[in-house]
């Protein structure tokens, strides 16, 4: 159906094109009369306003010749535009203006027919509404006696029109599909049927059918280009009444359009009265799906906070694991650091221990020597060859290469903890002097002043003295004074 709705201006092209055609004929035509006649039969269905003007065209054409029969025409014409319009009153006027006769017309008997289904649905639940029920049978039986069931729709529909008047429903529906399955069925003859069957099944409750069929009804009323229907109203209603409301309002409102275009007024009153009731619940459902939509983004927002928040979290959390691991990294690099400096300080231990043996054995052996000779004089002379003195500052460089060895800028990196203008003297000769060997010791993990003092071979004073000299010539507390020690040659490892 949708399709066909949008597709409705390619139609009404078609459609404008043959009145267009019509128009252009009218200024050649002698007896315009019947182009009149084609004119009004374009927009019957079309355009209430100007199918009354051709109608009245009509009837000034038919006057000024003075003929009988084009005035029956066009009485029967006006009725039917009257009609559609919701002109009851003057459909009936027009209606009976027609002259009496056997042979009146099947569009007479159609038209009056229908005027008087109209007024007694207007006038239900009153006693005159049987009365014209029972006067359009009349008429409907009179027309369906004209043809035989051999492929003439005006045999089976007045048939169908009278069981749907007498609530034979069933019987309607069959006959309503026998008239649908003649051959000279246009698209406006089959919107009629449709709609017809679309209104027999919801009579009989069956909305599922009733939709269908409407829905049917409105593809052939956009086909035919017919704006004077009850189609898509129905359409709207059914939906309406099945909950989807949203379709309802969009096509109670193409109803309404349709009903304003053709200026059917008995139409866009029916409309109105559905209308503001479908707006009312799509506005109300309207209002709910916006306010869950807020809800939803206000649950969205809310977890999207939740989600930030649990970012932020990790992040934090991420930054610590990382701060530990990093003080673990600086914990294995600093144990590296020490096993490296325990390792060479092993070794060199190790080295000068197995020179002071080999030295002590020669010693030994020398010593040995002399007395098995009898060589006193030798003997005497060998303590002389041992200088203690020198073999002290030979062990002092030997602690100061080593110390150096390890940490390379140990002497620059210990004055920049001192005063600028006042750095550690380092006499000519010397690697490292008292305090810095005292300090170099403790760099390497040997912080007993006992110990210090034994392999400096110092007096316990004395280390302390120069580590407290030192200390207060520093730019540091005591505290942060060995922290800045202890970083010596870190960066370098």
């Amino acid at each position: 159906m949708e399709e066909a709705i949008c597709s409705r201006p390619q139609y009404d092209a078609v459609k404008r094109q043959r009145i267009d055609s019509l128009q252009r004929a009218l200024y050649l035509a002698e007896q315009p009369y019947t182009i009149y006649k084609n004119l009004y039969e374009e927009y019957r269905s079309y355009n209430y306003d100007t199918a009354l003007f051709y109608v009245q065209q009509m009837y000034a054409e038919a006057e000024r010749a003075g003929n009988d029969a084009w005035l029956t025409e066009v009485r029967i014409r006006q009725a039917f535009v009257y009609l559609s319009g919701g002109m009851f009153h003057e459909a009936y006027e027009a209606l009976e203006a027609v002259l009496a006769s056997d042979s009146l017309p099947d569009a007479y008997l159609l038209t009056y027919a229908r005027l008087l289904y109209d007024m007694s649905d207007y006038a239900a639940g009153t006693t005159i509404a049987e009365t014209y029920n029972t006067r359009g049978n009349e008429l409907m039986a009179q027309l369906a006696a004209r043809y035989t069931p051999v492929d003439s729709s005006l045999y089976w529909y007045p048939l169908a029109a009278i069981d749907l008047r007498n609530k034979d429903y069933d019987r309607s529906i069959a006959r309503m599909n026998e008239t649908m399955r003649c051959s000279r069925c246009s698209a406006h003859d089959l919107a009629i049927c449709t709609s017809s069957l679309g209104h027999l099944y919801r009579m009989k409750g069956n909305n599922d059918s009733a939709l269908h069929y409407y829905i049917l009804a409105a593809i052939y009323d956009a086909r035919s280009s017919t704006y004077e229907t009850i189609a898509l109203r129905m359409v709207a209603e059914i939906l309406y009444e099945s909950g989807e409301v949203e379709l309802a309002d969009r096509y109670i409102h193409l109803a309404m359009q349709d009903a304003q275009r053709y200026h059917a007024r008995h139409r866009q009153v029916s409309i109105s009265q559905l209308l503001p009731i479908i707006e009312q619940n799509y506005a109300g459902q309207f209002k709910q799906r916006t306010l869950t939509a807020y809800i939803l983004l206000a649950s969205v927002l809310i977890l999207l906070l939740v989600g930030i928040v649990e970012i932020y979290l990790l992040a934090r959390r991420h930054r610590t694991i990382r701060k530990a691991r990093q003080t673990i990294d600086d914990i294995n690099r600093r144990l590296t650091e020490a096993n490296s400096v325990k390792e060479q300080l092993l070794g060199s231990m190790l080295v000068s221990i197995s020179k002071y043996l080999s030295a002590n054995e020669k010693y030994q052996t020398a010593i040995k020597d002399h007395v098995v000779h009898r060589r006193l004089n030798e003997l005497i002379a060998i303590p002389k060859t041992v200088d203690a003195k020198l073999q002290r500052q030979q062990l002092d460089h030997k602690i100061d290469e080593l110390m150096l060895s390890i940490f390379p800028t140990f002497v620059d990196e210990f004055n920049a903890m001192l005063p600028a203008d006042q750095p550690m003297e380092i006499k000519q000769g010397e690697l490292l002097n008292p305090p810095l060997r005292i300090f170099a010791l403790i760099r390497l993990g040997i912080t007993h002043n006992e110990v210090i003092a034994q392999i400096l071979d110092y007096s316990i004073n004395t280390v302390y003295t120069y580590k407290t000299r030192t200390i207060n010539h520093s730019l540091y507390s005591s505290d942060r004074f060995y922290d800045a020690l202890m970083r010596i040659g870190t960066h370098t490892m």
